[in-house]
């Protein structure tokens, strides 16, 4: 596992402008084969992952619901584990989007056998204080229409006093998976050092979250 700091905000600088650019982010890239270890970056802390699946509409309602995000990608949830379901409608399209309240080390180990690609479109993590609930989670920027103005409602949630990161999903070309954390610039515990290449970032693909 390596990481880099994106100290010339390549990333987000495509988004926000500079007066407007509160947040930095930093790269972890990981073997497919490797145990990402983002705990180490935020320990003690928890973390809400978000999945989603897009409904048919061709197709009836009970089979439609067989597209649950956690069901179809084959995420099992203990008795005991914290889930939440909400469907959404994005233009004509129907969403379902599942979330898992868990610590780090268990979100990591949950969903290490997704595809690269279904981590790239489909996946989301937040991660909080202990204390954060998921109803303290401002969800309203799901029902902006321009993809570009709710992936900056969703940036700005870290200014929700108790939510630390958001951790986008993606790949690199060679075949790493990697995790981008997005942080306010005031969070100091990011403990890399790298400068973050301009090569390296060219490589990626990272979508932006809820492109729906």
């Amino acid at each position: 596992m390596t990481s880099y700091i994106d100290s010339n905000s390549y990333y987000l600088s495509r988004f926000f402008n500079c007066q407007d650019l509160k947040y930095t982010s930093f790269w972890v890239f990981s073997d497919l084969k490797e145990v990402l270890q983002i705990n180490s970056f935020f320990p003690g802390q928890k973390m809400y992952s978000f999945l989603w699946e897009y409904a048919d509409a061709d197709i009836l309602l009970r089979i439609d619901e067989c597209k649950r995000a956690f069901r179809r990608n084959n995420i099992e949830i203990l008795e005991d584990a914290k889930s939440y379901t909400r469907n959404y409608l994005s233009g004509e399209r129907k969403v379902y989007l599942d979330c898992l309240e868990t610590n780090l080390i268990i979100a990591d180990k949950k969903f290490k056998d997704m595809t690269a690609y279904d981590i790239g479109q489909h996946f989301v993590q937040i991660i909080t204080d202990e204390n954060i609930s998921f109803t303290d989670i401002n969800l309203s920027f799901l029902e902006l229409t321009d993809n570009i103005d709710k992936f900056k409602a969703f940036i700005r949630i870290l200014n929700t006093n108790g939510i630390h990161a958001l951790i986008l999903n993606g790949y690199h070309h060679r075949g790493e998976l990697l995790k981008v954390c997005i942080v306010k610039n005031s969070e100091t515990n990011i403990k890399t050092e790298e400068i973050l290449p301009l090569n390296i970032f060219e490589n990626t693909y990272v979508a932006m979250p809820f492109n729906w």
